[in-house]
């Protein structure tokens, strides 16, 4: 099943691209809280007054993810709120720290890679 994303923000951060996005949550309501108002909050789902989403946060360079964080469960009467209160910015920071070993590793592959084109070059 394909799964569908709507960005929410782009942000470049420490020379990484970091994309905050987010997509259709598969648990109901009801497995994730136990309101009063549940029936009130679930009609408000349907109707579109609240957002009830699964969040995504990708760190990239040059379009090779290097780490990604997700959170599922969020109701937010604008998913968009999700960018000042906090929530992203978790995920923003688990997502880098992912992504920021992997640099090292990265760099050292690349020049071996580099090296073996350069020396293909030579030989054609």
């Amino acid at each position: 099943m394909q799964r569908y994303y709507d960005e929410l923000a782009t942000y470049e951060r420490d020379g990484f691209t970091v994309i905050v996005d987010k997509t259709y949550e598969d648990l109901h309501p009801r497995d994730c809280f136990e309101a009063d108002d549940i029936d009130e909050i679930c009609r408000k789902i349907d109707n579109g007054t609240y957002d009830w989403f699964m969040l995504r946060v990708r760190v990239m360079v040059e379009g090779l993810e290097l780490g990604s964080s997700y959170v599922g469960g969020c109701l937010y009467s604008d998913a968009r709120e999700v960018l000042t209160d906090g929530l992203a910015e978790d995920f923003i920071w688990e997502a880098l720290k992912e992504a920021k070993p992997k640099v090292y590793a990265l760099k050292q592959k690349f020049a071996e890679l580099s090296d073996m084109v350069d020396r293909e070059a030579v030989t054609s």
